[in-house]
């Protein structure tokens, strides 16, 4: 089976059986995948969004990433009840200064632009203050996450 590991900013839409692997603190990913035939994708963005009027990024921000993947899969199925979502991410692992609360903001936006395209959110596990290893097995819509740096894994899906 083909495995895939996204850095920050990247994105990846599946038809065949694939392992998409990520690792994120503040950032998030979106795990998202079709019940009825399979296809799937993953993102991993750094922020919620873009600020001001600069040219953006698609892969670094959570509303056009998240809103991309699905865009691309909605091309190959356009019935968001087939799909189902999961979302990681989003700790607080550094002290901000500002008080800014980047993981909190880029878990709202994956919320909002899932629930704007009608997507259900099967599972979500943000926040706290530890960064988490993602793997996410396409064939089969399951997803498993443990905290960066232990060895045990929890299944979810």
């Amino acid at each position: 089976m083909i495995r895939k590991f996204l850095r920050p900013g990247e994105f990846c839409i599946v038809t065949e059986p694939t392992i998409l692997e990520t690792l994120v603190g503040s950032c998030v990913t979106v795990c998202l995948y079709n019940l009825r035939n399979g296809c799937a994708a993953m993102n991993h963005f750094l922020r919620d969004k873009p600020v001001g009027g600069a040219k953006a990024d698609i892969g670094e921000f959570g509303s056009t990433s998240t809103q991309h993947i699905i865009a691309r899969l909605m091309a190959i199925d356009a019935s968001p009840t087939h799909y189902r979502a999961v979302i990681f991410g989003g700790a607080a692992v550094l002290k901000m200064a500002s008080g800014s609360d980047i993981g909190r903001k880029n878990v709202d936006m994956a919320m909002k632009v899932l629930a704007d395209a009608h997507i259900r959110v099967a599972h979500k596990e943000v926040l706290g203050q530890r960064g988490r290893r993602v793997t996410f097995e396409t064939e089969t819509g399951t997803a498993e996450c443990r905290f960066a740096g232990d060895v045990g894994k929890k299944r979810r899906g």
